[in-house]
């Protein structure tokens, strides 16, 4: 029973909970058009084993993630977990961060499924329709589904993930069988994966896990979240692992350890679907060009539901306009707050279309640079959380969970952000002015969310007095 400023209990289960998980990755989107880029700017043939280092760093910040997670049963997940250890004013700071990381990755992953989009109309029916046109039509899909039961979109986001995994796994199972010469495994050996932009590589990889920690966010829909939560995130982070290690590997076989490099450079766009069309056919080709779309759809509709939830637990906490706490009297779902930023999307698509922006170039590369940063940033304020809230409150848990463990996160983090900071030309595929700017504008907003946080907080402590 929903009673309008709650969300509706009891209703994921470990699995939905792991395909909006995984699903806003985009598995498929990661292996067409990051996989590439990171073969070619990065470490070459050796980049399978910088998905496996990612996920030990990210398996480290799970560590106090999934510890915080039993003591703070929240929508706000990164929002909350901050203000919870370093206090009501960072939290509020954070909670800035939050909702321009998911806003920055959902404007980009809705401009390029426009994009992708369009090509396929115009391939296959002849038929133009700008890109901008379609990412809104997409847009008020997810607006709709956002406001259904949440059940309804974990179903639907499950059948397109399995959908998009499997294709992509029969890809790589083809390339293995139909290979001729033995298997090489080169690419573990620190000679070879220790080769080339190290950095690059290792944030093309991190960058690939993005929505994992969102597991959180459904703790208040979940069936027994204090066992559903931490299983849905080590489970996202194993899977996503193994999608792209096993992938990446695969990749290598086909095309071989010394002359992948040089293939990819030729043609990024057309990597992958050239080597399924060898080895599977034409179908498959066609069926990922499908499922590309899909998949990005799926990411969509994950990052809907995951910044209506923030608004959502924001606004309970009185930081933004009250209203946007109400839920759904039937479905249980935040559907003010996804009425309010599924307005601000399509205003922000209208213009950006008017404005002629490059859904690629512009749209994309930016906003998902902004993302990246912004998502490391919190996991960086989240390690710190963990350590001071434990510093205050009695648990069971062992040290190495709620100190050690934190503390590594917090060094790993760091040097990630810095790696991000002097590579982001590389990460956002421009070298404009705007994207030079783009640490300035997140310190900027993040500072200007402490601030309105103590002057609110001033105003009431004038008020008790």
């Amino acid at each position: 029973m929903n009673n309008d400023t709650g969300l509706r209990k009891n209703t994921l289960g470990l699995f939905s909970l792991v395909f909006f998980v995984v699903a806003a990755a985009s598995p498929l989107t990661g292996v067409v058009g990051g996989l590439p880029v990171a073969i070619i700017s990065g470490n070459g043939g050796g980049i399978p084993v910088f998905y496996i280092l990612s996920c030990v760093i990210l398996m480290l910040f799970a560590v106090g993630f999934i510890v915080m997670s039993r003591h703070v049963n929240n929508a706000g997940a990164f929002y909350t977990y901050i203000a919870k250890g370093l206090g009501d004013n960072w939290g509020a700071s954070a909670s800035v961060l939050a909702l321009m990381a998911y806003f920055s990755i959902q404007i980009a992953i809705v401009a390029m499924l426009g994009f992708f989009t369009q090509l396929f109309l115009e391939e296959h029916l002849s038929t133009h329709i700008p890109w901008w046109a379609l990412s809104m039509l997409f847009a008020v899909i997810a607006w709709v589904l956002g406001i259904k039961r949440v059940e309804v979109g974990g179903k639907l986001l499950g059948v397109l993930m399995l959908a998009e995994v499997a294709i992509v796994l029969l890809t790589d199972v083809m390339l293995l069988v139909k290979k001729t010469g033995p298997y090489t495994f080169q690419s573990f050996e620190p000679s070879v994966f220790m080769q080339g932009n190290l950095g690059i590589a290792f944030i093309f990889t991190i960058a690939s896990f993005i929505g994992f920690e969102s597991t959180a966010i459904y703790a208040e829909e979940c069936r027994d979240p204090q066992k559903t939560v931490p299983r849905a995130t080590i489970c996202a982070l194993l899977l996503i692992t193994a999608f792209f290690c096993f992938t990446s590997w695969s990749l290598v076989q086909a095309y071989g350890f010394d002359e992948i490099v040089a293939i990819a450079s030729k043609d990024p766009g057309n990597f992958v679907f050239n080597i399924t069309r060898q080895y599977v056919g034409q179908w498959a080709v066609d069926t990922m060009s499908v499922l590309l779309i899909t998949s990005l759809f799926a990411a969509t509709l994950a990052f809907h539901n995951n910044i209506s939830r923030y608004l959502f637990s924001i606004s309970r906490d009185g930081l933004i306009w009250k209203e946007l706490c109400k839920t759904h009297p039937t479905n249980g779902t935040p559907h003010n707050a996804s009425h309010l930023h599924s307005v601000i999307l399509l205003l922000l698509l209208a213009g950006m279309g008017s404005a002629e922006l490059d859904p690629m170039v512009h749209i994309f590369a930016i906003g998902s640079a902004v993302a990246t940063l912004c998502i490391l940033i919190l996991q960086l304020g989240v390690s710190a959380a963990v350590v001071l809230f434990f510093r205050r409150v009695a648990t069971d848990d062992s040290r190495f969970q709620v100190f050690w463990a934190p503390l590594l996160s917090m060094i790993c983090m760091t040097l990630t952000i810095i790696l991000v900071v002097n590579n982001l030309q590389s990460l956002s595929g421009s070298d404009s002015r705007v994207v030079k700017m783009i640490p300035w504008f997140i310190a900027a907003c993040a500072l200007a969310g402490y601030g309105m946080s103590l002057k609110r907080g001033m105003k009431v402590a004038v008020i008790k007095k």
